[in-house]
């Protein structure tokens, strides 16, 4: 499947053999060293109440469990969808490109980003907000595991294992959200998952009626 969007830089689904694309190991290594993390991400959304979501880069589709019956994931990771479609049959998922989505504008009220944006450069990452703010009504939100002050350097090791290449701290990802136009962050929230190697942000940003641009 074409991935324009993807950097070789930035993106290493690939690497260990592509070992790390086997959702069951996927799955493992989250339980093990980020692990609480939807129940994380439930405490900060849990005052929007969307009538139907999309989840961009869903990966193994947990993230339905927040919004049973309201739910749309995409991913372009045919193994990752397959589980995911299995795992949670009261959700739909689809193998799609984040930046040929297939949705009609301003389709749901909220469209989420959730542990993806390290996959992408700035200039990738600001693409697929703008596909984003075109599907959204309402909200968008972007979660990702933060570079923190104090991270112990076995917490940076473990980052440096994943999948995705481009890790950006606070103000780093504040600053790329900052560049897209028609959207204002409404909430900013922070969790830490057990044991304590990951530290995720987590952007609520309300959609306004003007077009993104970049």
């Amino acid at each position: 499947m074409s991935r324009p969007f993807v950097s070789v830089n930035t993106d290493r689904k690939e690497r260990f053999a592509g070992l790390l694309e086997n959702p069951y190991v996927s799955m493992i290594q989250r339980d093990i060293l980020d692990n609480g993390r939807l129940q994380g991400l439930s405490g900060i959304l849990r005052e929007l109440n969307p009538s139907s979501v999309l989840d961009v880069g869903c990966g193994l589709g947990e993230n339905s469990r927040l919004f049973p019956g309201r739910y749309l994931g995409l991913d372009n990771s045919s193994p990752r969808i397959a589980f995911a479609s299995g795992r949670y049959q009261q959700s739909r998922f689809v193998l799609a490109d984040a930046l040929r989505m297939p949705v009609r504008p301003g389709a749901f009220d909220l469209v989420m980003l959730i542990d993806t944006s390290h996959h992408l450069s700035d200039e990738q990452f600001m693409a697929v907000l703008k596909t984003m703010r075109a599907a959204s009504r309402r909200w968008l939100v972007v979660s990702d595991p933060l570079l923190f002050e104090g991270q112990s350097a076995l917490s940076r090791f473990f980052y440096s294992l994943d999948r995705g290449a481009r890790f950006r701290s606070e103000a780093e990802l504040k600053a790329v959200l900052a560049r897209c136009f028609g959207l204002r962050l409404e909430k900013f929230g922070v969790f830490h998952t057990f044991p304590g190697l990951y530290c995720h942000g987590v952007f609520v940003l309300n959609v306004a009626p003007d077009n993104c641009q970049v």
